[in-house]
């Protein structure tokens, strides 16, 4: 999401108008409030509503509210109620608030805000008795912009910072009680967690790629020069070229933080896990063979390492994929940070009842089960 977001402020940045459809409810399956989609005069499109039935018509809109500049909330009932067929299973509602996004106007710094670097939310108001569509930006020092009402920018603000959005992330559509009552979208992107990547390895060339993709700030250290070239790692934020057990306890590291030792140096590898359970990472994985990690296991408690430390290490990293190549590697431990951080089984969808996608804010990664 932080990619297209940063995709749409180019645009914006560089003069280009374009319709915006953003989701605000669904009751029809997979789309979720806040998926995007954007549309510019030349008929580029950037993100996408996942869902096919109607995804045509949402564009057609963006492409309307494009020219007319007038902004609009547009529903589509989907199924036996509506014009749009359905698969089993998505019947339902969707309603999307689509507008224009002009160079130099708020809507694009809005967008601007929340592709920086957070935390940061955006409340959007979608109906009820207040300016449609206005937009207020709330950050954890100050509001920018405002909803058209001094109240209902305060309100809006608190229910942010009561819901403790700004540690999970996420988009929920809040109704302020009233006759009538005000409906306000509430768009929320908090700082984006930190990917340590220690092992300048294929694997990891592999994973840095996957976890900017992920929304993760990527960082990778390495002590050999020719493996934290900036050409190996183009997608990484920073590439250090330092001794990882002496480097990792000067970065600031909280439980959002997933870390990941990559690299095999027998020298330096227990000083270099010591110091990796001396932080308060939510998740640490170690590639490696089972007995491999069972001999470093051993030589830990040895030391004196409790067990419940010892248990932090996701050993060998990685959902059960049966990977070969670095690029398989890199996507089972993609998997399983995905599957800890959104509470995921890590098991085929295909024989799991219920729904796919399953409500709630996600919280920070933690260990799971799942192994490569």
């Amino acid at each position: 999401m932080r990619d297209l977001l940063a995709s749409l402020c180019d645009w914006h940045r560089r003069g280009i108008p374009f319709g915006l459809a953003t989701v605000v409810s669904s009751t029809a399956g997979l789309p979720a409030p806040g998926d995007l989609m954007a549309v510019d005069p030349a008929g580029e499109v950037r993100g996408g509503i996942p869902a096919g039935c109607v995804e045509s018509a949402v564009l057609d809109a963006a492409a309307e509210v494009l020219r007319t500049g007038r902004p609009r909330l547009a529903r589509y009932a989907v199924g036996a109620d509506g014009p749009w067929p359905s698969r089993p299973g998505c019947d339902g509602t969707l309603s999307v608030l689509v507008r224009r996004v002009a160079p130099g106007d708020a809507a694009g710094r809005v967008l601007c805000a929340l592709a920086g670097g957070g935390p940061v939310a955006v409340a959007t108001v979608t109906g009820g008795p207040a300016p449609f569509a206005a937009q207020l930006v709330i950050r954890p020092d100050r509001l920018d912009g405002t909803l058209g009402d001094p109240v209902l920018d305060h309100w809006a603000g608190e229910a942010g910072e009561a819901a403790d959005l700004f540690g999970a992330g996420g988009t929920v559509l809040l109704r302020r009680a009233g006759r009538p009552p005000v409906r306000v979208l509430l768009q929320v992107v908090p700082a984006a967690p930190g990917m340590l990547l220690v092992g300048g390895t294929a694997v990891a060339a592999a994973l840095s790629r996957i976890g900017v993709d992920l929304g993760y700030r990527v960082t990778v250290c390495d002590p050999r020069p020719a493996f934290v070239s900036a050409g190996r790692f183009p997608y990484a934020h920073e590439v250090h070229r330092a001794w990882p057990h002496r480097w990792l306890p000067t970065v600031p590291v909280d439980t959002s933080t997933v870390l990941c030792l990559l690299g095999h140096d027998p020298r330096h590898e227990l000083a270099l896990l010591r110091a990796a359970l001396d932080t308060p990472a939510g998740y640490i994985g170690v590639l490696g063979s089972r007995a491999a990690h069972a001999a470093r296991v051993e030589r830990l408690r040895g030391e004196g390492v409790p067990e419940a430390q010892l248990n932090r290490l996701a050993a060998p990293a990685g959902l059960d994929l049966n990977g070969r190549t670095p690029a398989e590697i890199a996507l089972a431990i993609a998997a399983e940070l995905v599957a800890v951080r959104r509470g995921g089984s890590g098991r085929p969808l295909a024989g799991l009842t219920g729904p796919i996608r399953r409500t709630g804010l996600p919280g920070p990664p933690r260990r799971a089960a799942g192994r490569r």
